[in-house]
């Protein structure tokens, strides 16, 4: 699975950011956002039901990372731990860190093909 940073995607966040009081994250004003560490950046995600439509537009897909033999399963039924992963990702590619990004990718399908044996 992909995670996508170009302008189009991050203007589709915008809102969704702005309404949960992140939007600093987007556009590099860190003063928005001061004092938070990344359980305050998805608490409040959480707060506005958005992490749905965040991983969505993100990985441009409406299914999570899952195992072939489990099927697809909609991100409103994704566990935290996986849209956790994804949002990190997404954050860490944001910043200039894709080899940690797709690391991070990387370790949650190992995890849920290792959870489904």
């Amino acid at each position: 699975m992909k995670i996508h940073t170009d302008v189009t995607t991050l203007s589709k966040l915008y809102p969704i950011f702005q309404e949960a009081g992140i939007e600093g994250m987007l556009t590099g004003d860190l003063e928005k956002i001061r004092g938070y560490g990344y359980p305050e950046l998805f608490a409040a995600l959480l707060q506005t039901g958005g992490i749905p439509e965040v991983c969505a537009l993100i990985t441009r897909s409406e299914t999570c990372v899952q195992p072939a033999s489990k099927g697809k399963k909609p991100w409103d039924q994704c566990s935290r731990e996986e849209t956790m992963a994804v949002i990190l990702a997404f954050f860490f590619s944001l910043i200039g860190l894709q080899a940690e990004s797709q690391h991070l990718m990387n370790a949650l399908q190992t995890a849920l093909r290792q959870i489904s044996s």
